[in-house]
């Protein structure tokens, strides 16, 4: 029997293969979930645009790999040859794409070496201007914060914000590898929700992703009211992925035509303070000359450098633009910082604003973060809808603290600020028995007495009860881990414990403070008396001895001495340099920190935790220097230079900068600044 071939099989075959691959492309989503559904629903009305038109790019080699199964329609960008033989590593994008494009990439080096990707670009005005680049030209990448956005000091904890500014060009996730995924679903499915028109509309003009982010930031779930889009609730520099509310924000982008498509917030300097000179103004190696970071259509970004108490600058916002021509008004918005530090005076158009911004302090969050930088957030709106937001910041550098008189003349410059919290553990932490127990004690030692008499008596009786209300229960938490068939009941009735804890420690006393305010301000004050540490010497090298903290506590002390604070007898005794009412404001910070110090190794070493380290600065922004400065004024009141104090000498300065060898009103030398390579600070040298 002869065989007969039947090739209409093999068409068929081929023919069944194609339409499932086009039936899967035609999918716009194959999630099942709500937001999947509406997509599905919008794209096969023909009501949602679909991601044909969208590109997908992973930077960190697939270590956090956005499922693009779940997109059909999505195209991944693949590296051309030539790309490929640069052998361009993964990690921070360094080419802007000419695609509509969204990408990661989930890496990041600890805070000290590097930091996160967004940081990385952020010291530099390069990579500011990079990103910019990005952002106006279709592009969005999403990055982790991973150790750069978490309450702590110097890796105590976390290392506070680090971030120099705050910038619409990016979306940094709150977290480390993988938190970002849930931000690239959700503009991913944003996008896609787009009308096929509003879509087109807004990749041709290259708006796509300041719309997006205009978008996200008003679909989050702390913008409850169109009033919470102009505060920094809305507009963090990190955002948490518990705040995105996916459905809001694709239902925002679905319902978005393209005759209300939002503006774009757009910022020019028009004047500002004169620059401050590196020498005089401010010290750093010869390469930075100004204070400078960004000048960017939706950023201007400034780091405090300069001795003056305060900037002014004048920026336009006239270059802002609508596609459809509407006309445009205009918010001015103070998102973070002091309110009687800033000063903002919009134009009776709006269009136009003085900006006065005063140096701060540390700025402390509710949730414990500490920031140093300043945001003010400019918004447009055409009527209809409201832009993302542009921003003006003001970074000043962590590791100065200043001060300053009523009158906005500067006292003092210490160069090397020391950590300013006592260093509390968190609300839940047995620890707060332990504190409970040692303040209870008949036989109080001189840790329970100092604390005693500055803790106001119904913080200390509340502390005392807690201790001994709960003793029983942390016995029977001890007793069930002790025993590997109930430790998990162990694990339940810990967290049950600690839920109780943070409930009493969190609970507000009479005068509205929490138990925990109280007690953190109760350590401050101790800290605050100028001669705790002198008086009670000998009872704390004990205790610092016994507690095994006797060399980092001898380290702790010597700033104290360096800046000529504290003096050594020679025999092992130390004393104050001045009468504690002749110390000046700058002495009182160094000795709190170092009290905060002998509080955290010697006498509460079991309650509190800290990192004893001056502050970290990252060393792309400014070079450590380890001095302080302290400012002299004529009779009159003008400047004649400063006192600089650095490993227990004085060096005098006139106001030009130049040393002084001699002493005031004899030879001027000017000043070399370099760089140490064994130690990273800055030194100063006659030329």
């Amino acid at each position: 029997m002869q065989h007969v071939s039947r090739p209409g099989i093999h068409w068929w075959l081929a023919a069944a293969f194609l339409a499932i691959a086009a039936q899967a492309a035609a999918q716009v989503t194959t999630r099942s979930d709500t937001v999947g559904q509406l997509l599905k629903l919008w794209f096969n009305e023909g009501s949602a645009a679909g991601l044909d038109r969208i590109t997908y790019e992973n930077r960190d080699g697939a270590h956090s790999q956005l499922n693009t199964a779940e997109w059909p329609q999505l195209r991944v960008f693949k590296p051309s040859e030539e790309e490929k033989k640069l052998g361009a590593a993964p990690g921070a994008a360094v080419t802007v794409r000419p695609l509509a494009l969204i990408g990661n990439a989930s890496m990041a080096a600890p805070a000290d070496r590097g930091g996160s990707i967004p940081r990385l670009y952020q010291a530099t005005p390069a990579g500011m201007n990079f990103l910019s680049n990005q952002y106006l030209n279709n592009n969005l990448f999403f990055y982790p914060s991973h150790q750069d956005h978490k309450a702590g000091w110097n890796g105590v904890g976390g290392w506070g914000d680090l971030y120099p500014a705050n910038v619409p060009w990016v979306v940094i996730s709150q977290g480390s590898s993988g938190s970002d995924q849930p931000f690239l679903r959700a503009f991913i499915a944003a996008t896609a929700a787009l009308s096929p028109d509003t879509q087109r509309r807004l990749v041709s003009a290259r708006l796509l992703m300041p719309v997006l982010q205009s978008l996200f930031r008003q679909s989050n779930k702390p913008v409850r009211a169109q009033e919470d889009y102009f505060t920094g609730a809305a507009h963090p520099p990190v955002f948490r992925s518990e705040d995105i509310d996916e459905e809001r924000f694709v239902r925002a982008a679905h319902g978005l035509t393209p005759f209300a498509i939002p503006p774009l917030a757009v910022l020019a300097v028009k004047s500002e303070t004169p620059e401050s000179l590196n020498g005089r103004d401010f010290f750093e190696l010869q390469s930075i000359n100004n204070e400078k970071l960004a000048d960017s259509p939706s950023v201007i970004a400034r780091i405090f450098r300069g001795s003056g108490y305060q900037r002014e600058m004048t920026v336009s916002a006239h270059r802002s633009y609508d596609i459809s021509g509407h006309p445009l008004q205009f918010r001015w918005a103070l998102l973070q910082g002091d309110t009687r530090r800033v000063k903002i005076e919009p134009s009776s158009d709006g269009a136009e604003a003085k900006v006065t911004i005063a140096w701060h302090p540390d700025i402390h969050s509710a949730a414990g973060l500490t920031s140093h930088r300043v945001d003010i957030g400019v918004f447009a709106t055409n009527g209809l809808s409201w832009s993302a937001p542009a921003f003006i910041t003001f970074f000043m550098l962590p590791n100065e603290l200043r001060f300053y008189g009523a009158d906005g003349r500067l006292d003092e410059i210490n160069y090397e600020a020391g950590n300013p919290h006592p260093g509390l553990p968190s609300s839940h932490d047995l620890r707060w028995l332990n504190l409970g127990h040692k303040l209870s004690s008949a036989d109080r030692g001189l840790a329970g007495k100092l604390l005693s008499d500055v803790l106001p008596d119904a913080a200390e009786n509340k502390l005392i009860s807690t201790a001994g209300d709960l003793a029983r229960r942390q016995v029977h938490v001890r007793e069930l881990d002790t025993d590997i068939l109930t430790k998990p009941q162990a694990a339940a009735a810990l967290r049950e414990l600690e839920a109780i804890v943070r409930q009493r420690v969190d609970a507000s006393l009479q005068d509205g403070r929490t138990l925990r305010e109280t007690v953190e301000s109760a350590f401050i004050d101790l800290a605050m008396k100028p001669e705790m540490y002198t008086v009670n010497q000998d009872a704390i090298h004990t205790a610092a001895k016994n507690s095994g903290n006797a060399a980092d506590f001898a380290a702790a002390r010597q700033p104290a001495l360096n800046f000529r604070v504290l003096a050594e007898d020679g025999r092992g005794r130390f004393a104050l340099l001045h009468k504690p009412d002749q110390l000046t404001t700058g002495d009182i910070a160094v000795l709190r920190g170092f009290h905060l110090s002998v509080l955290a190794r010697a006498l509460f070493p079991e309650f509190l935790e800290r990192s004893n380290q001056p502050a970290w600065v990252d060393p792309r922004l400014t070079t450590p220097k380890v001095w302080r400065d302290l400012h002299r004024y004529d009779t009159e009141g003008r400047g004649i230079g400063w006192t600089r104090v650095t490993n227990g000498r004085q060096y005098e300065f006139d106001a030009e900068g130049r040393l002084l060898p001699d002493g005031r009103g004899v030879r001027a030398v000017p000043v070399r600044y370099s760089r140490d390579d064994a130690t990273a600070h800055l030194l100063f040298a006659p030329k």
